[in-house]
């Protein structure tokens, strides 16, 4: 009963030192990108080149935490169901598997920034640090429900293994409880997406 107690806190915790680690050093480039608004349009779009790739991996990297998490929810659980059922190996893996598409989500954000902005990359265009900031929020959807999406889907995978445990023929039901859940990372994605494309064709065309 403990354990099931703090589990909960423990997320909370890791999930605090993870935004404290990223928002520190955000504000500290932010504060001096700020102070820097008017400077030259090569400094400029150097801060902007950096608040790029800072939300491009972030993306990625909490995208991919929140599935870290969801999956070994689902995994942990989905071992106890195993050991009684072998036979519904299949169907345990098919669990685990679905918290884990948040992270390619992210993946796929930044892989968008990395090759559709080769002209800021290369520093070929220039933007104002204003933008640079609009630039990073353009990455914030898609990080923040896939990082939350995925544990909360791998709850409801770990829930419904004890459906699994009582019929197996549930599965699709489980699955469709579960994809719910996602339903939301993925307006996460479009509209990191669109905006991605909608900077792209106003700043850099």
């Amino acid at each position: 009963m403990l354990n099931r107690l703090s589990a909960p806190s423990n997320l909370k915790v890791v999930f605090g030192v993870i935004i404290a680690m990223l928002a520190f050093p955000f504000f500290a480039v932010a504060q001096e990108a700020v102070v820097n608004l008017a400077g030259d349009n090569a400094q400029a779009t150097q801060w902007a080149l950096l608040l790029g790739f800072i939300g491009a991996g972030t993306a990625t990297a909490l995208s991919c935490l929140g599935s870290i998490l969801g999956v070994s929810l689902v995994g942990q659980a989905g071992a106890g169901l195993l050991t009684e059922k072998p036979e519904l190996a299949g169907k345990v893996i098919t669990l685990a598997v679905l918290p884990g598409s948040q992270g390619l989500y992210g993946m796929v954000i930044s892989l968008l920034f990395i090759f559709s902005y080769a002209p800021l990359i290369s520093e070929q265009a220039n933007v104002t640090t204003l933008q640079g900031f609009m630039l990073f929020a353009a990455f914030l959807p898609v990080t923040f429900t896939c990082l939350f999406s995925a544990p909360y889907q791998g709850k409801v995978c770990s829930a419904g293994l004890h459906m699994l445990a009582k019929d197996g023929r549930l599965a699709g039901r489980v699955i469709t409880l579960a994809a719910l859940v996602e339903t939301y990372a993925l307006l996460g994605f479009l509209i990191s997406f669109f905006l991605l494309n909608t900077f792209k064709a106003a700043v850099l065309s």
